[in-house]
């Protein structure tokens, strides 16, 4: 089998969890990481691999593919920077990740071990669902949004871009959190969230306005 080769973006210990994600679906060689923070030291490696500088990347945008090891919403920039420069974007699911036959997964996904997402729900572009979340029946996750681990999206739920849900919130079916939020980690959601705002508590309240994800 040729696999394609694959720049994990990203330097931290998310990025080596995207790695093993990567590795366990196979079809991808991982040639390395990209710090496009900080300039790696030359020689620099993460988990055994060689870092590379975001502007110094060691292969062509048509000889391998890119996906973002980066929890944060903000990844968006660099993202959007090497998609301009004609790099592709792959997704990666662990092989113990339940994907209903009805549901759709963008390109630059990476959707975790243990994540359950039901039928006819579509996760967009560089979405992450990780460890153990469960996305319920007909929920639209927008771009760049983090679905944290051991959250509960109820049914035909939106969830607007740049959004970050945390660890273990639950929110209830037929809403609407909107774009650039923050739910808070534990956080029950029983109403829809404005874009743009940080909720926590249970029921969630509103504590800061002018938040764009985290």
């Amino acid at each position: 089998m040729n696999h394609k080769p694959l720049l994990i973006v990203g330097a931290g210990t998310f990025a080596i969890e995207t790695l093993e994600i990567a590795e366990a679906a196979g079809g991808f060689d991982v040639v390395g990481f990209v710090n496009s923070l900080q300039r790696p030291a030359p020689g620099a490696t993460h988990a055994g691999l060689p870092v590379f500088w975001v502007d110094e990347l060691p292969r062509e945008p048509d000889e391998c593919w890119f996906v973002a090891g980066i929890v944060s919403t903000r990844r968006r920039a660099v993202v959007e920077k090497l998609a301009a420069r004609g790099y592709r974007l792959a997704s990666v699911a662990h092989p113990s990740a339940v994907v209903s036959r009805s549901a759709s997964i963008g390109e630059g996904c990476v959707v975790h071990a243990g994540v359950v997402i039901s039928s006819n729900t579509r996760l967009e572009a560089n979405v992450i669902v990780n460890r153990g979340a469960l996305i319920g029946h007909d929920v639209i996750v927008h771009p760049f949004c983090t679905i944290g681990p051991g959250a509960n999206v109820a049914g035909a739920v939106e969830i607007g871009g740049g959004t970050y849900i945390g660890v273990g919130a639950v929110v209830r079916d037929h809403l609407t959190i909107g774009a650039g939020a923050v739910v808070g980690a534990g956080a029950v959601v029983v109403k829809s969230v404005a874009d743009h705002v940080l909720v926590t508590g249970v029921p969630a309240e509103v504590r800061q306005t002018s938040v764009e994800g985290l």
